[in-house]
């Protein structure tokens, strides 16, 4: 029996748009489950899975459970620490794959914080290589990620955006400079909010170790890492650049960058000075990035794309090539974020009317929601 052309036809054409059905299945779904549970296989393997949280987080949080002081050694802020507690009920091997899975679900509430309803931009996000890297070395990025994003979402309530910010401070002083975004937004309240429970989760260190000893150990491990870190600091002194050099290039444009947060009330830019003005910026901070670009791009794009192509580089900026490995990803996350600060309003600042009443969508300002393709 022969099959005639038109009925090879249709069957072709039946093939091609059942594979058009199922690609983004594939691509969105199947393949950052798959990624997701090879780092763990791999991790659980031959190592490392959780790294950090391992060497640092859970002893330390043991230590604090069972009375024991762990400083002046320990580097974590106690905050941080009190976030680890609930892991100590498990082995220490469950535990690692469980703040692992922890953080992918602050990553993945963080997005719909934004108002990201578009599935696909879940499963890209997942793919990017400082989310997966995350999981290996555990920093807690995904839980800065989802405050970050709560201080967007409730930036017109000073309790809850405050809250936020502070508890960001105290479990690491990345993102500070939101409270310059907030203040220039007219929400000074929330940053002031944010101030005190930032100096409030500093404090507690004072009953296990003086204040200064503490400061002396963070700015050990700054003075050590940071010639290795992703950042235009860590470029340069690879660059063979002088420390004054680098680092008085460092603070000029992450000054530059504050100042244009400052006039364009710019998230994004708030994101951007962070990364750039941190002593220390491991491979998976970067994973900040998808909040500001999930704000003014909530479908997905080619720019959520773009930070695929980092994938191959270690957590720190030590590689076989670390200087193009650096350039490489200050590029793309240049890229990235200029993209979100392109598409956010001239300047977010606090409408009057939600002061007297606040929207039943705490995502948005005022009037209907910025426009976005």
């Amino acid at each position: 029996m022969t099959t005639s052309p038109s009925t090879a036809r249709h069957g072709g054409n039946g093939a091609y748009v059942a594979l058009r059905r199922t690609f983004p299945y594939l691509v969105f779904l199947a393949l950052p489950i798959a990624v997701a549970t090879t780092m763990f296989v791999v991790g659980l393997v031959s190592g490392p899975l959780a790294h950090d949280f391992k060497n640092e987080l859970y002893p330390q949080a043991q230590d604090l459970l069972a009375g024991r002081n762990p400083y002046p050694g320990a580097i974590w802020p106690p905050l941080a620490a009190v976030f680890a507690m609930p892991f100590t009920i498990l082995p220490l091997t469950a535990a690692k794959v469980a703040i692992g899975l922890v953080g992918l679900a602050c990553m993945a509430t963080a997005l719909w914080l934004v108002e990201v309803r578009d599935w696909r931009v879940y499963g890209v996000v997942c793919l990017w290589p400082q989310v997966m890297g995350d999981i290996r070395i555990a920093h807690l990025t995904p839980l800065l990620c989802l405050l970050a994003a709560v201080v967007w979402r409730y930036r017109d309530r000073p309790l809850p955006a405050g809250l936020g910010l502070g508890l960001a401070g105290g479990v690491k002083f990345l993102l500070w400079p939101l409270g310059v975004w907030l203040v220039a937004g007219g929400r000074a309240r929330a940053a002031v909010i944010a101030v005190v429970v930032a100096l409030g989760s500093v404090l507690l260190v004072a009953p296990f170790a003086p204040l200064d000893d503490y400061a002396r150990r963070l700015r050990g491990v700054s003075s050590e890492f940071d010639q290795d870190s992703y950042s235009p600091f860590g470029l340069l002194m690879q660059l063979g650049a002088s420390e004054t050099t680098a680092r008085v290039v460092m603070i000029g444009a992450g000054a530059a960058l504050l100042v244009l947060t400052w006039r364009r009330v710019s998230f994004a830019l708030a994101i951007a000075s962070a990364l750039v003005l941190s002593p220390i910026v491991w491979f998976d901070f970067y994973a900040l990035a998808a909040i500001p670009l999930a704000i003014t791009r909530p479908r997905v794009s080619p720019v959520w794309f773009l930070p695929l192509v980092t994938w191959g580089l270690p957590s720190s900026g030590v590689a076989t090539d670390p200087v193009w490995g650096v350039a490489r990803v200050l590029v793309v996350f240049a890229v990235v974020l200029s993209v979100a600060a392109r598409g956010e309003p001239a300047r977010d600042v606090r409408p009057r009317a939600v002061a007297a009443a606040p929207s039943r969508r705490p995502g948005l300002d005022g009037a209907a929601r910025l426009e976005r393709p």
